[in-house]
């Protein structure tokens, strides 16, 4: 595409597409993602788009817009990458660079995460008019689009319009053809507002290392210790948690979908100043710093838990038989061995004597013990089929059939595709993932799932047949626009059809 736009300082890559669709006169989304990503199947992403080798393609000529430079200030992995591993960092890089068919959501924990990602649109007002001031027209900002947070770091409530993302999944909305839809304006309080302040500075932070588990882990424990919240090795969560309902109201943790509840054992909280064995949101640590270091800024909080040394414990089994008596350890063994022959492994360490036995060879003679174990273990046979297949595939089969009269053939409606078809029933995933296993639904889909061509062709026919009816002419322009074919987008065999009708 000639002309793309250079993105402003801290605009969505989804923005820049957008503006690059209104400079180019482009009404067409899939025409626009052929026009700058030469693919159709795009999804447009605020947070995290992939495809970003092809912006940067677009940006060349420029030369200052890198992949990974469009990547941190053009997007909202800054808030992700300093609390994931350094391999899965890269690994989420390398997905934004190509396509990745939503693998980025799932690698960084957004899908699974407790913080709501709204995809509705919004905007800040008193952002807009210094936009027009400095640059002259609009664009969606990052700092908007925070997961969990509907405020603007600097002015607060943002104005929610009432358009989602997800609604198109291929169009990229421009803010200026927006702005007169109607509005709501979302709630705000000083709390989120702080909130939001804390993630704008988590995108101004550089490119850098971020801290393993085992170093999150450490920092977390330290800053316990640093407070005297510890006793020892354990963790006084409940001052913990005293200390955080001080900082942030209830209200503003339910609103966030991140409650605290003390007498749980499973609250993020806990989890957090306990062994990381698992990512926590940007939200999730914002709130706790918040509440502790507040003078210092989240990029030096960083570079303190990067810098934080670990090391990695060794476990070793070592066998005493020198400090046992060979007779004592001996008779250890056969009383095992009786036990295990009668009752099984899991059987023996279930009796009380069996119970103590085991832990004292494992204590004293572990090689032995796991090797005896291991010889004598319970191998499990393969479960009876919970499922009868073939009735399934009976039963969809006659689901299948039931549709093909509901569905609307006229050259509006959609293609009958195997997947439009599957979509109509309840349990379309299991049955897509387990097509090997269903016969007859595989040759329901091969017999009645249409083509993009036979498609083309059903519009066609049926546009011809209504300007008929409707003593209109055939002209080519007319049936094409009326089908809502383009010549381009024809396929061989429907090129043909449409030549041999010789239209004028």
């Amino acid at each position: 595409m000639h002309n793309f736009p250079v993105p402003y300082p801290n605009e969505l890559l989804y923005s820049t597409v957008a503006r690059a669709g209104v400079y180019q006169g482009i009404t067409s989304p899939k025409q626009l993602l052929d026009e700058v990503f030469n693919d159709r199947k795009v999804v447009a992403t605020l947070d995290l788009p992939c495809h970003v080798q092809a912006l940067a393609q677009q940006l060349r000529r420029t030369g200052r817009f890198s992949i990974q430079e469009l990547i941190y200030q053009h997007t909202l992995f800054p808030i992700y990458s300093p609390f994931i591993t350094e391999a899965r960092k890269k690994r989420a890089i390398q997905l934004m660079t190509a396509c990745s068919q939503g693998a980025i959501h799932l690698l960084l924990g957004v899908a699974a995460s407790r913080v709501q990602v709204n995809d509705y649109l919004r905007y800040c007002p008193e952002c807009l008019k210094r936009q027009y001031q400095q640059y002259g027209e609009h664009f969606w900002l990052r700092s908007w689009f925070f997961p969990g947070l509907q405020v603007c770091p600097e002015h607060g409530a943002l104005t929610i319009l009432p358009i989602r993302t997800s609604a198109h999944r291929h169009q990229f909305h421009s803010l200026t053809s927006l702005l007169s839809d109607d509005v709501v304006d979302a709630a705000s309080c000083s709390e989120l507002i702080q909130l939001a302040r804390f993630a704008s500075q988590l995108l101004t932070i550089p490119f850098g290392g971020s801290p393993s588990l085992e170093q999150w882990t450490s920092f977390y424990r330290n800053l316990a210790v640093d407070f005297r919240l510890s006793r020892g090795n354990h963790i006084r969560h409940d001052e913990i948690y005293e200390r955080v309902i001080h900082q942030f109201q209830k209200s503003t943790l339910a609103q966030l979908h991140l409650q605290l509840d003390p007498t749980k054992d499973s609250s993020w909280l806990k989890n957090i100043f306990r062994k990381h064995r698992k990512t926590f949101s940007y939200l999730e640590h914002g709130i706790v710093w918040l509440s502790f270091l507040v003078d210092m800024k989240p990029d030096e909080i960083i570079q303190h838990a990067h810098r934080i040394a670990t090391c990695a414990k060794v476990f070793t089994y070592t066998v005493k038989s020198s400090v046992i008596e060979q007779c004592e350890l001996n008779i250890k063994r056969r009383l095992w061995q009786k036990l295990v022959r009668k009752n099984g492994v899991l059987g023996a360490r279930k009796l009380g004597s069996g119970n103590a036995l085991y832990a004292w060879l494992y204590r004293n003679d572990t090689p032995w013990l796991l090797n005896f174990n291991s010889e004598h273990k319970m191998r499990r046979t393969n479960p009876e089929q919970k499922l009868n297949w073939h009735l399934r595939d009976l039963n969809t089969v006659r689901q299948l059939y039931r549709l093909l009269p509901a569905v609307d053939v006229c050259y509006t409606g959609p293609r009958l595709s195997a997947n439009f078809l599957l979509t109509k029933l309840k349990n379309k995933s299991t049955i897509e993932k387990n097509l090997s296993k269903l016969p007859l639904v595989s040759m329901f889909l091969a017999r009645y799932a249409e083509t993009v061509t036979e498609y083309q062709l059903r519009r066609l026919v049926n546009t011809c047949i209504e300007l008929s009816d409707n003593s209109e002419s055939l002209k080519k322009w007319v049936v094409l626009r009326k089908a809502g074919l383009s010549e381009e987008r024809l396929c061989a065999d429907t090129q043909k059809v449409l030549a041999e009708m010789k239209l004028f």
